[in-house]
């Protein structure tokens, strides 16, 4: 066996092989292959879809996402949504959020209903407002931040969608604004492993 063949099936392997050092306040963020998954990759220009924050109740590790409502389960089951995803990790400072995330997230977060519509200023929650609207209250984010959504790529899609029509210029936050938010550095990317 040549050299070369050995060394890219070493590289396939380690590639292969899922990212197990994960950290209280790791974002995972995943692309899905759902016809609106699709649409959201395509409308917020990337290659994510759908997001879920690391969380700790002192014990174990869980993944929490908006999805259905707000919850939390094992890492391994989040995951098991697709093998496309990368995990990022923040800059800023995590004292407060590792100090306090699990109570605010047991007492204000847990089984709010997924939010629809996508309105910012209702009593509902998608994923990636979620874990902005989370984090944000225990991190000092230097350049995430929420802003007015564009819906226009896709009108046709997102008006036969929405129930109350497209949330055009509506505050808003989608997985690919952390990905590409200086506040957060890659970590680990499942199409080229450890980065």
């Amino acid at each position: 066996m040549k050299i070369t063949t050995i060394l890219t099936l070493l590289l396939l392997a380690f590639k292969a092989h899922a990212f197990n050092d994960f950290r209280v306040g790791d974002v995972i963020l995943l692309d899905l292959d759902c016809r609106s998954c699709q649409i959201i990759e395509d409308e917020s220009g990337g290659r994510f879809s759908h997001s879920g924050v690391v969380i700790s109740d002192g014990r174990e590790l869980y993944a929490a996402q908006s999805l259905g409502f707000v919850h939390h389960m094992p890492i391994e089951k989040f995951l098991k949504y697709t093998k496309k995803y990368v995990v990022i990790r923040p800059k800023v400072k995590l004292t407060n959020f590792k100090k306090y995330h699990w109570q605010a997230y047991k007492s204000e977060y847990y089984k709010v209903p997924f939010d629809n519509d996508y309105r910012w200023d209702d009593e509902t929650l998608y994923c990636s407002e979620f874990l902005y609207k989370f984090m944000a209250r225990f991190m000092n984010f230097k350049h995430l931040s929420s802003a007015p959504m564009d819906f226009t790529r896709n009108w046709d899609y997102w008006a036969a969608h929405f129930r109350l029509g497209p949330p055009q210029g509506i505050e808003g936050i989608s997985p690919n604004d952390f990905y590409y938010s200086k506040d957060f550095k890659i970590i680990y990317d499942s199409e080229k492993g450890l980065l």
